[in-house]
């Protein structure tokens, strides 16, 4: 019973907060979808129900699986995030009883920017994260000091965007700090003299070096893609290494015509019009009614014929009892197999998709096209391949010397 305690309370200890998780998948969403809404509403709704033992995946999909098909595809994004972030666990603070402000330090800072906060970030925001801090040092402010600071800036399960984010936010309550210990006596109420005489415990020293504290972030950190994505050798190779014409056939819509892995299932064979070259898919979010028809490649043409009469299926599902883990199983058994995965590249299944738009536009597919082929609702998504072909040809291209 000791060491499952003991294993039980090594976990909680490594585990990010849930208000952490939740302050990184909102910049995620809005950076790579534009915004954040309902995709984040139902993941602060789910992660208000996570215990600590087992993984935080497991539990989500156990929560799902009573949902409507709209939440479970809301909460499949959350997933998605979950798994490239490698969060295993988490601890869950969002039902801890405590003051939206955890002290008067933080009342009183926060109430002196309220005509600055709008524009920068909320004062919810500037609060989760001040509390976040306070808490780690036990509310002691003799504890403020660089040192806890850098562990509570610089945690390794933070992105990049919020190692930033926390650092802009503890600087200004330094340089907050700093000017209310240099107020006169004169101009401070009895209850703002009692707070200047609590900031005192931490130490000018202090206070500076956490202001001058630095976030290090590489170029190619600062230019991380949504996903990696293969080149077309490494396409065909993935193809040929699928064994059955279902496996190729999933692989094709995926890989070939970009189809998200939520979609594939969904399909029904009188989605697929071979004569008029037409698919209709299913996206993200949205009813049967509102399919959207795309052009049909010859690829995905090609070994879906061979899975018809192979099969046998003339109606219904086109793939009968598919979900999406046996979708990234597969993909996953097939990358293994070619040897795809490493540390520095992390192939998953939703990088078919990314390797579907980085060809298209390689191969001089305008732009509008590719988004109207991956559906998407914004062209600065579209961009991103355009981006990335630019970084390639950058570094190949540029003159050694002018």
């Amino acid at each position: 019973m000791a060491n499952i305690v003991k294993n039980s309370s090594s976990i909680r200890k490594a585990a990010p907060l849930a208000s952490r998780v939740l302050q990184d998948y909102d910049y995620w969403l809005i950076k790579n979808y534009g915004k954040s809404g309902t995709y984040l509403t139902n993941a602060k709704t789910f992660l208000k129900t996570v215990k600590l033992g087992g993984t935080v995946t497991s539990q989500l999909n156990s929560y799902a699986e009573d949902m409507s098909l709209t939440i479970q595809s809301f909460l499949r994004r959350f997933g998605r995030f979950l798994e490239i972030n490698g969060i295993d666990f988490v601890h869950n603070d969002l039902n801890e009883k405590r003051l939206p402000i955890a002290n008067i330090y933080v009342k009183i800072f926060i109430a002196s920017r309220q005509d600055r906060l709008q524009g920068e970030f909320s004062s919810t925001t500037y609060t989760t994260i001040l509390n976040g801090y306070f808490n780690l040092i036990g509310q002691d402010l003799r504890s403020f000091n660089k040192r806890s600071a850098e562990k509570y800036i610089l945690a390794p399960t933070l992105s990049d965007y919020t190692k930033r984010l926390y650092r802009s936010v503890l600087k200004a309550f330094c340089d907050w700090a700093l000017i209310y210990q240099g107020s006169n006596d004169k101009d401070l109420s009895s209850d703002q003299k009692a707070v200047r005489k609590g900031l005192k415990l931490i130490s000018l020293q202090s206070l500076r070096e956490i202001s001058s504290i630095k976030v290090k972030t590489s170029s190619e950190q600062v230019k991380r893609y949504h996903k990696d994505s293969l080149n077309e050798k490494q396409r065909l190779q993935l193809l040929k290494a699928c064994s059955t014409p279902s496996e190729r056939a999933i692989i094709s819509l995926m890989a070939w015509n970009g189809l998200r892995k939520m979609e594939v299932p969904r399909l029904v064979i009188a989605d697929c019009n071979f004569k008029q070259r037409k698919l209709a898919v299913w996206g993200k979010g949205k009813s049967a009614k509102s399919k959207v028809q795309i052009k049909f490649f010859d690829t995905p043409i090609k070994e879906l014929t061979k899975y018809f009469k192979k099969s046998g299926l003339k109606s219904g599902k086109l793939f009968p009892g598919l979900t999406n883990r046996n979708i990234d199983e597969l993909i996953k058994d097939k990358f293994q197999k070619l040897k795809l995965l490493s540390s520095r590249v992390k192939f998953t299944s939703h990088s078919l998709r990314h390797t579907a738009g980085q060809i298209m536009y390689d191969k001089k597919v305008p732009l509008e096209f590719i988004q109207m082929t991956l559906r998407h609702a914004k062209m600065e998504t579209t961009l991103v391949y355009a981006q990335k072909a630019i970084d390639r040809r950058y570094y190949k291209s540029m003159p050694r010397n002018i």
